[in-house]
């Protein structure tokens, strides 16, 4: 049975995560990152450690508006291993209409590796846009 502790330390790290992104604070984002992350954006090319995938982020924070949801579906924690699996919806702020292929939902598979002083950190972010996930989930 999954300690459940551990997977509280990576739903912790998500959350930071979370407050990281919405707040654009990349210092804070990337101090959640394995070093040898990987991201696959269902609309970029694939970015191999934080040299890559650091910019895509901050070029991503100079457009961005609204709040980044997170709606966890799954977890998955063995050894140094774990997996969240979870839909998300960039709401846009109040009173903005977005067009309909804006892509504001989606979902995303985390894989995180903890380190050898314990901490959770995220080594793989994949996500994709199925039509599954709307932003009715997030009601």
């Amino acid at each position: 049975m999954p300690d459940t502790n551990e997977i509280e330390k990576v739903r912790q790290n998500l959350s930071n995560w979370l407050a990281a992104f919405n707040a654009k604070d990349s210092e804070a984002l990337f101090a959640l990152y394995d070093p040898e992350s990987i991201y696959a954006n269902a609309g970029a090319p694939l970015m191999r450690g934080l040299d890559e995938i650091r910019p895509w982020y901050e070029q991503a924070f100079e457009n961005f508006e609204g709040t980044l949801h997170h709606k966890e579906e799954a977890v998955f924690v063995e050894g140094n291993m774990a997996l969240l699996l979870g839909a998300y919806y960039f709401a846009p702020p109040p009173g903005v209409t977005l067009p309909e292929d804006a892509h504001l939902t989606g979902r995303v598979l985390l894989a995180y590796r903890r380190n050898q002083v314990g901490q959770w950190k995220l080594l793989f972010d994949i996500d994709n846009t199925p039509p599954d996930v709307t932003p009715s989930l997030f009601n």
